[in-house]
């Protein structure tokens, strides 16, 4: 895969995540709509966000033709214009995210807000402790025309905070690492990726560089703050556990000093590197495709991302768009059979849906299609054997089935950590000064 398409991927992954995540005029209605009247008889669902999303603009034009008297209000926090590729001209800014934040955080908090809310990098944890977020569980048992089954329950229990669902995933993308299999042959490197940690994966790095001549890197295309979040991600668990922040720990600490170390060293690397000229790379899990072009790839085997201490819960997912619903909403059932609807075989059919939909019985049409195109040789560029794209086929449903790491946190709690590591990266300050501001400010915010 060249530069230029990996970049591409790159810029889309960040903008689908900022796409789902803030909006001036966000609802102000008392407690969601309050039975507004659209046309004859109708219903007024309102819907906040940061800016347009493609999936949701999608189901609402879908939804006007089967239901013409519910009217479906979007308001965007920041409107901003869109290209014929339906992309934002104007990238949105970490101000933006954190006004979206607190409007929408204020309007709930006063028992107001809108019905549907587009939860990604909301304080989902506060919400749900103040009572604010709808059980989707709830509704689930207490409709019996939804069947439950037919979606990935791994992702909706890795979803959960505590036992109940709050933010409604409707799709998602796996996180793996790619190894080049000549390259770690050269480097008579093997990986146990179960159990493997980063002090191995630095390990690995040295031998790398000691049996493997030219210019080649271990890893690259990687800023620091990006593996920062991302350790956060896996670990928020543990780094926010029952309300209380626990960055000024050894845990955390070590996180810190293991980033610097990787890139004092020379394992890691920020600078643009050539997929084919790295040992390792970030698999392109996408989709039911592209995820099966990428577990066919002979040049690379996928592992688990390394930890820090060994313990492998299980592949790493992201769910890049969220909805949350507003417990005070009194249009609740409405907005229900709405959301309902963005989860149906047809809806998650739509390519708009961006990444495995959480339907199982889309996801296995969508690789049954890939398998006819790699066996007709238009998915890799050459022909491959059935019986190989149906054994890789059953790997990439082990990799979905075994996803049970949800990457998932408060942007403000990322926000604050990578503003206060680069003093750490620069060698401003200890690693011992950062994890305390880190741990002050993270309370400070959790106990506002």
């Amino acid at each position: 895969m060249n530069l230029k398409r990996r970049w591409a991927l790159a810029l889309l992954a960040l903008v689908v995540v900022l796409s789902g995540c803030s909006s001036s005029n966000v609802g102000s209605g008392g407690g969601g709509s309050s039975n507004e009247h659209s046309g004859q008889d109708g219903t007024t669902i309102e819907i906040s966000m940061m800016s347009a999303n493609p999936y949701l603009d999608e189901a609402i034009k879908q939804y006007k033709k089967i239901r013409p008297d519910i009217h479906i209000e979007v308001k965007e926090y920041k409107a901003t214009p869109q290209t014929e590729e339906n992309t934002s001209t104007e990238p949105l800014t970490k101000g933006d995210i954190e006004k979206y934040v607190q409007t929408v955080s204020t309007q709930l908090m006063s028992g107001k807000g809108a019905d549907i809310i587009v939860m990604n990098e909301l304080p989902k944890d506060k919400y749900v402790a103040k009572n604010m977020l709808v059980n989707f569980y709830d509704l689930m048992d207490e409709d019996s025309k939804f069947d439950r089954n037919q979606y990935y329950q791994n992702i909706f229990k890795y979803s959960q905070n505590g036992d109940g669902l709050y933010a409604m995933p409707f799709s998602f993308a796996l996180d793996a690492f790619t190894g080049n299999k000549e390259l770690l042959k050269q480097a008579n490197s093997k990986i146990d990726d179960q159990t493997w940690t980063w002090d191995e994966f630095k390990t690995i790095s040295k031998k790398f560089k000691e049996h493997v001549s030219g210019d080649y890197a271990t890893f690259g295309n990687l800023f620091p703050t990006q593996l920062l979040s991302e350790y956060i991600e896996s670990n928020y668990d543990k780094l926010i556990d029952q309300g209380q922040a626990n960055f000024d720990s050894d845990l955390f600490r070590d996180m810190m000093k293991q980033i610097k170390s990787m890139y004092d060293e020379g394992d890691l690397s920020a600078e643009p590197i050539e997929y084919s000229e790295s040992l390792f790379n970030n698999a392109n899990l996408l989709d039911p495709t592209t995820g099966l072009a990428q577990v066919l790839d002979p040049k690379f085997n996928i592992y688990k991302k390394p930890t820090v201490n060994g313990q492998n819960n299980g592949t790493p997912f992201k769910s890049y768009f969220t909805l949350g619903m507003n417990s005070k909403s009194k249009v609740q059932d409405e907005a229900w059979n709405f959301i309902k609807f963005m989860l149906s075989e047809d809806m998650q059919s739509t390519p708009m849906v961006g990444g495995f939909a959480l339907h199982k019985g889309v996801v296995e049409k969508q690789l049954k299609d890939a398998k006819q195109q790699a066996v007709a040789g238009t998915l890799l560029g050459q022909k491959v054997d059935a019986n190989t794209v149906e054994s890789k086929i059953k790997e990439l449903q082990k990799l979905i089935e075994g996803a049970s790491t949800n990457l998932s946190s408060d942007f403000k709690v990322v926000s604050i950590a990578v503003e206060e590591f680069d003093s750490y990266m620069s060698g401003q300050k200890s690693v011992e000064d950062v994890s305390k501001l880190i741990q002050n400010r993270v309370n400070t915010y959790i106990n506002e």
